[in-house]
């Protein structure tokens, strides 16, 4: 019995050891799973895994302009042309001086006169990128590749102040601290998350976002996006920036490959057919194209990729011109290793001369003054060649078509286009290149005399519409939010009465929504809202009709005097006929 016990503890010892060594083998695997995880965290904190690379930004500066560099925080000094930056540099353009940055991805930023932007990141990694930049002044264009020319991701983003940009691929759009216009952009368009609001919207191609003072409350953002104003493509800086980034992406001896009508074949990378080189073009814009060979991956027109077909091999493209008397157009072919395999070069000539003035034939001819008691009259004449618009004191007539040689206008008290005394129309032609003749111009009296053609200067006997009282004029002055709800039915229905009577009433309906009827600037005291209709004495006695042509203006307002509606109504008074 003595043996059996002492052989149990032999063996109960026996497990606790091999116990132990089990908890100690566990113990260990777990510190070591931790201590691993431990180190690539901290290799992944300093970049190992992603091959990390701290890459130069390169500063342009443009005619030996003016542009001082802050580097490593130390203080502004003059930089010199192709100075490399990094992550903390800041740069500030001094007034009617510009620069360029581009990036290691090839995204190029120009800086407007008076701007100053800081680089915030710029690395370059295998699996993922950042660029980043703080606008805090001014204004910048920028421009962002079509297509990625390395493996991995980036993440490119413009903040400032106010708002925090992220850039899709294929971006070009300028941007201040508080606003951006997009021109282009892939996807949805650019991410814009505002100062203090967490909403995040989406700026896409041809939109426009500013964001006003004291507006970053607003519960929706989206209040501030609208289209993209033309005016903008127009812009100077827009057209220089595009200029001066397809001229740093032209190569300096650029070769002529192919013919207009030589058909491609395997060795023939490029071909261009249109435009040819010399043309005079009118419009603002033109189309690129061509054929390519079977080795052709894309085509860049001015740095801008074009629309390719590869069944067919053509491409196309319409591109916007700078305003300048001559543009270069800098086309190139390359194949799936991003190699330039074929180069050309086309020039055409912007012909920027404005077309000849419009010709007025009626009711008189170009700077004749004439007088008439006509409330509507037509205006009309002749359009110059090459006009595809007509615009009359700034108001572009809807039914003139490009190629019509003819064009009229009404003007009509109703429409507030035509008042009494006197009215100047100014008619001016559009081309196809944007550009507006010198303005024709006729003067037209709306008075009493004898209709025709009067001396410029001539005084007329005109009766003026008579001007407020001091109670109306403190009233709203907007446009009426009811027009044509007002309708005269006596003395005489319409707007005009002969009168050989010394008293009469005139009297109108109006809506029920009317608060208060005005005339001549006095406030029916007797009407009241909801009564659907007025009347007024016309009175010689009371001093308010008088020989020869009387005015009346009828206003109606609503309950918070804003304005629904008006309309003159006129009465010639002549006793004893």
């Amino acid at each position: 019995m003595a043996q059996r016990r002492h052989r149990r503890r032999h063996d109960d010892l026996r497990a606790k050891e091999r116990n132990a060594r089990v908890r100690r083998l566990a113990i260990l695997g777990l510190l070591a799973i931790g201590l691993i995880i431990v180190s690539n965290k901290t290799l992944e904190f300093f970049g190992v895994g992603n091959a990390i690379r701290r890459t130069a930004t390169i500063l342009n500066i443009e005619d030996r302009g003016v542009i001082n560099v802050s580097v490593d925080n130390g203080p502004l000094k003059r930089a010199e042309n192709e100075l490399s930056l990094y992550a903390g540099d800041t740069i500030v353009s001094s007034p009617q001086n510009n620069a360029t940055l581009t990036f290691f991805d090839n995204s190029s930023m120009r800086l407007d006169e008076s701007t100053q932007i800081s680089i915030k990141e710029s690395f370059q990694g295998e699996a993922s990128s950042i660029i980043s930049v703080e606008l805090e002044a001014g204004t910048l264009w920028v421009s962002t590749p079509k297509l990625a020319t390395y493996s991995g991701s980036i993440t490119r983003s413009i903040s400032s102040p106010y708002l925090n940009v992220e850039l899709p691929t294929r971006t070009e759009l300028v941007i201040t601290p508080r606003s951006l216009a997009v021109f282009s952009a892939d996807g949805l368009g650019v991410s814009v998350i505002v100062a203090g609001n967490d909403q995040k919207i989406i700026i896409g191609e041809g939109q426009q976002f500013t964001l006003p003072v004291g507006g970053e409350g607003i519960a929706d953002l989206y209040a501030y996006r609208k289209p993209l104003d033309p005016s903008q493509l127009q812009s100077e800086f827009v057209e220089k920036s595009r200029s001066v980034y397809a001229g740093s992406l032209t190569p300096d001896n650029i070769v002529v490959t192919g013919g207009e009508d030589t058909k491609p074949k395997n060795n023939i990378a490029l071909t261009i057919e249109s435009p040819e080189d010399g043309t005079v073009i009118q419009s603002s814009a033109v189309k690129v194209s061509g054929r390519i060979g079977e080795d052709v991956e894309k085509v860049r027109i001015n740095g801008y990729l074009a629309n390719i077909n590869k069944e067919k091999s053509t491409f196309e493209q319409e591109i916007v011109l700078p305003d300048e008397d001559e543009v270069s157009i800098a086309i190139e072919a390359v194949d799936s290793a991003a190699n330039v395999i074929g180069e050309a070069i086309r020039t055409v000539i912007r012909d920027r001369k404005p077309p000849e003035p419009p010709v007025i034939s009626s009711p008189a001819g170009n700077g004749d003054t004439y007088l008439t008691g006509s409330q509507e009259i037509e205006i009309s004449g002749t359009a110059p060649k090459g006009a595809i618009g007509i615009e009359i004191n700034n108001y572009r007539l809807q039914l003139f078509e490009p190629g019509d040689t003819k064009w009229s206008y009404l003007a009509n008290t109703k429409y507030n286009n035509y008042t009494l005394g006197e009215n100047v129309y100014e008619v001016v032609a559009i081309n196809r290149g944007g550009y507006r003749s010198d303005p024709a111009k006729i003067v037209i009296i709306l008075g009493e005399g004898q209709e025709g053609i009067v001396a410029s200067g001539t005084t007329v006997n005109s009766v003026a519409k008579p001007t407020q009282s001091a109670e109306e004029a403190a009233l709203p002055s907007n446009t009426p939010l009811m027009p044509g709800t007002i309708s005269i039915f006596s003395p005489q229905a319409g707007t005009e009465y002969e009168a050989s009577e010394a008293e009469f009433l005139i009297e109108g309906n109006i809506p029920k929504e009317v608060a208060s009827v005005w005339v001549n600037g006095y406030n029916l005291r007797l009407y009241e809202k909801g009564k659907g209709f007025f009347n007024y004495i016309a009175s010689v006695e009371l001093n308010t009709l008088k020989r020869g042509r009387n005015v009346y203006h009828i206003a109606t307002r609503d309950e918070a005097g804003r304005l629904l509606d008006e309309i003159d109504y006129v009465v010639t008074f002549a006793p004893g006929r």
